[in-house]
């Protein structure tokens, strides 16, 4: 494969998993009965920000991940692995 395929994997899997992780964050906070504006509050973050990782806008950075895993009361490790088993084995390159 070449590196321009490569690279496209790359982003094809992050795009994946950032789709997956709003997916998660989404489904903790509506099983805690929270808004966005709420989450974001506890998390020390724009309401916006959790509104574009929701709809997979963004592909969080590990210290947004953490602040919300905060907020959520939930330890990082759990959402990442909660998000990494929806994304199962979808698409290989």
């Amino acid at each position: 494969m070449t590196h321009h395929g490569l690279a496209k994997c790359a982003d094809m899997r992050s795009r994946n998993f950032a789709r997956a992780f709003g997916v998660v964050v989404r489904r903790y906070r509506k099983a805690q009965k929270l808004s966005q504006e709420t989450l974001a509050e506890r998390a020390d973050l724009a309401p916006k920000m959790i509104s574009l990782i929701e709809r997979f806008q963004r592909n969080p950075t590990v210290n947004v991940a953490d602040s919300i895993a905060e907020g959520l009361s939930v330890p990082l490790w759990r959402l990442v692995k909660d998000a990494e088993e929806l994304k199962g084995n979808s698409k290989k390159c």
